[in-house]
């Protein structure tokens, strides 16, 4: 029954959500949130049963959480937090595994809903199917809603993301969305909190407008002070003494393991290129990965053209790329460069670069979107 209980709950809450986006935000219809709402609970569907016969996780986030008693030893940095954030619905309120499976596969809804109205929100593309543009078509590709519909680390941090996004492309008015994506990615990963402030001091370092000197110099200086204050906990959480977290002894074992588990081909003793590209656009057609795996492979053929029009259109329009669509760039790049050394298998880049594609969505239509510019020009000069 608290099933039935939580799905009212859910459309009753997204019922509102839609409804005041729609009436705040530049949003393609009312309609097509309704659809991403759809194609994500279809993906929950999937999960659920693709969990029921693997050895998923989500389960053993549910029994740890539901065998302690008390709450606050789970406040601590990596899994244990997950059960922090699992362990009132569990504990307290007694929700059974698939409802908390649900609750979790809402957050993850959430995360791509807000990713989705940050991008309408800063780029403008023509529709290609009704009052449908590409970033409409993109943001209901399969991969991004089956990965964060579940109990587990990937629909929290993937929320906590988008929150910072979402904050970061109006910080001057947003600073709340801000704080709770730092403290919600800080406490799941803190290796990737570390990449986003990293990636936020590199972008206003090579950003020569669009924002005023003072206020670049006070962004500056936060991320500055938010890279030396965690540092410390970065490095403990990861085991090494350098800001080089590559070299740690904890993340190359992580990744020795990973390796060995019969989620699919062993990609660890990969060069760095190899395994970028493994971690984007693989599994392929040949890499004998099941029916999930050919499923999946269609949608990596679509990130390939993306990608291959991300370098063509992006290097041409680079020097007017704002501080924003920068950091996003320097976050994909980055996020990915970390994630793909603990990467030891295909079964988990599947997972993983879940965590980045929304970024890489956001720099890919932002680079289409001078496409149809330069294409507008043409038919302007011509006439």
């Amino acid at each position: 029954m608290d099933i039935l209980a939580i799905i009212f709950l859910i459309l009753l809450v997204n019922t509102y959500l839609i409804k005041a986006l729609v009436n705040r935000f530049d949003i393609a219809s009312e309609r097509y949130l309704w659809v991403m709402f759809i194609v994500h609970f279809l993906m929950t569907s999937a999960y659920m049963l693709y969990a029921y016969f693997t050895a998923s996780d989500s389960v053993a986030y549910y029994d740890t959480a539901q065998a302690s008693e008390e709450w606050l030893v789970f406040f601590k940095t990596g899994t244990p937090f997950i059960h922090f954030l699992a362990w009132p619905f569990i504990a307290v309120i007694g929700l059974s595994y698939y409802a908390v499976m649900l609750l979790f596969s809402y957050f993850g809804y959430l995360a791509v809903l807000y990713f989705y109205v940050t991008a309408r929100e800063n780029i403008k593309l023509k529709p290609v199917l009704q009052t449908w543009s590409a970033t409409e078509l993109i943001f209901l590709l399969p991969n991004l809603h089956f990965w964060t519909s579940s109990l587990g680390k990937g629909s929290p941090i993937v929320f906590g993301l988008a929150m910072f996004t979402f904050g970061l492309s109006r910080f001057n008015r947003r600073l709340m969305p801000i704080l709770i994506g730092s403290v919600l990615v800080f406490f799941i990963r803190p290796h990737i909190f570390f990449t986003l402030v990293a990636a936020v001091m590199v972008g206003i370092f090579v950003t020569r407008s669009g924002i005023k000197s003072y206020l670049k110099w006070l962004i500056f200086l936060l991320a500055l002070f938010l890279f030396i204050y965690f540092s410390g906990d970065v490095l403990k959480f990861t085991d090494t003494e350098s800001l080089d977290i590559t070299s740690s002894s904890v993340i190359s074992h992580r990744a020795e393991e990973l390796s060995k588990s019969g989620s699919g081909v062993n990609i660890k003793e990969y060069g760095i290129v190899m395994k970028l590209l493994t971690f984007w656009f693989r599994p392929l057609f040949f890499d004998g990965q099941g029916a999930f795996g050919i499923i999946v492979s269609f949608e990596n053929l679509v990130y390939i053209f993306m990608f291959i029009m991300l370098l063509w259109q992006g290097a041409l329009h680079w020097v007017r790329w704002n501080g924003w669509f920068r950091i996003c760039t320097f976050i994909f790049f980055m996020g990915s460069f970390i994630l793909a050394q603990v990467t030891g298998n295909l079964g988990l880049a599947m997972r993983q670069k879940a965590q980045f594609m929304p970024f890489f969505f956001i720099i890919f239509l932002y680079a289409l979107s001078y496409r149809y510019r330069d294409q507008a020009n043409k038919v302007f000069i011509s006439r």
